[in-house]
C-alpha cells in the first residue's frame, strides 16, 4: 500500500517546511484558507512531492473524522504531524484551548484508529510548555481534555488569559504523548513532540517587526545566540519519523537553541524590570 501523510497546518511557515520533506509517499496538507492550500500543493509538486489538501482546521470534530476516514481508504499511514494551532494572542480562551489542547487529543484518537506498524505521531508543541509546573491536580485534565469536564477545568484554570491557555494547551501536549506511547506501542506506532523555541516564520517575523527590541532580547537568551528557522524544526521531525529514531517514543525534543534553560533567568530580569 502507498504510504501516506498527514501534515496539519502544512499550508504556510513549519508545517509546510516539514511536507517539502516527504518524497517518499503521498502529502497531505490542512489549513483552514483553500486558496493559501492550492498555492501550497502547487509548491509542493513542484518539488516534486504528490501532494494533495484537506480544508478544515483542528476545531471541526467531524472535520477532522472525515480527513483521517479518506486516509485510511487512500493507503498506510505512515506519519502524522501536527502542525496546526494558534498562539493565543488575540484569540479567547475557549478557543485556544479547544484547537491546541483538544483538538490535539482528538487527532491522536484518530491517527490511533487508522495506525500500525511503523506509523508514527508528531506532534509540534512549543517550548512554552516548559513554563508550565507540574500540578498534580491539573495535569490529569490536560492530558485528557476530550472528557468536557477535564476542558472546562482547564479553562477555568485559565483565568481568562489566553496566554496561560497556550502554555497549558503546549504542556497538555507533552502529556499526551507520554500517556499515549505505552498503547501505541502495543500497534507498532511511535508517538513523539517536538518544542520549537522562537521560529522565524512569518508571524514571527511580522512580531519582530513591531517589537525588534524584544526578539531581540530572546535572541541574546538563546544559548545558540541565534532564533530557529522552520527548517531546524522540519529537520528534527524529519529524523524522529525515520527509522533512525526506531527507538523513541514518548518524548519531547525541544529544537529552541537552549532558551527553556535561561527561562528563570529571563523571568527574574522582567521582575526586575
Amino acid at each position: 500500500m502507498e504510504k501516506v501523510y498527514l501534515v496539519t497546518g502544512g499550508s504556510s511557515g513549519i508545517g509546510l517546511e516539514i511536507a517539502s520533506r516527504l518524497k517518499d509517499g503521498k502529502v497531505y496538507i490542512t489549513g483552514r484558507r483553500e486558496e493559501k492550500l492550492i498555492e501550497s500543493v502547487e509548491e509542493l509538486k513542484a518539488k516534486g512531492i504528490d501532494a494533495d489538501y484537506f480544508q478544515g482546521d483542528l476545531s471541526d470534530d467531524k472535520r477532522l473524522i472525515e480527513i483521517f476516514e479518506t486516509i485510511k481508504e487512500e493507503g498506510q499511514l505512515a506519519a502524522v504531524i501536527n502542525s496546526a494551532g494558534v498562539s493565543g494572542v488575540g484569540i479567547d480562551v475557549e478557543t485556544t484551548l479547544k484547537i491546541d489542547l483538544r483538538g490535539s487529543a482528538l487527532l491522536i484518537e484518530e491517527a490511533k484508529k487508522i495506525a500500525g506498524p511503523g506509523t508514527v505521531i508528531a506532534m509540534i508543541s512549543s517550548m512554552m510548555g516548559y513554563a508550565v509546573p507540574p500540578n498534580p491536580q491539573l495535569d490529569p485534565l490536560l492530558a485528557d481534555p476530550l472528557k468536557e469536564e477535564n476542558f472546562q477545568a482547564a479553562v477555568a484554570a485559565c483565568n481568562g488569559d489566553s496566554a496561560i491557555a497556550y502554555n497549558l494547551a503546549k504542556r497538555g501536549v507533552h502529556l499526551m504523548v507520554e500517556k499515549h506511547a505505552d498503547e501505541l506501542g502495543k500497534l507498532g506506532t511511535r508517538i513523539v513532540s517536538v518544542s520549537p523555541g522562537i521560529i522565524m516564520t512569518p508571524m514571527a517575523k511580522a512580531a519582530a517587526e513591531d517589537h525588534p527590541e524584544r526578539m531581540a532580547f530572546m535572541e541574546q537568551m538563546t544559548p545558540c545566540k541565534r532564533n530557529g528557522e522552520p527548517e531546524d524544526i522540519a529537520n528534527a521531525v524529519e529524523f524522529l519519523i525515520s527509522p533512525l529514531a526506531s527507538f523513541i517514543t514518548g518524548a519531547d525534543l525541544r529544537v529552541d537553541g537552549g532558551l527553556v534553560l535561561n527561562f528563570p533567568k529571563i523571568a527574574a530580569m522582567m521582575g526586575e524590570g
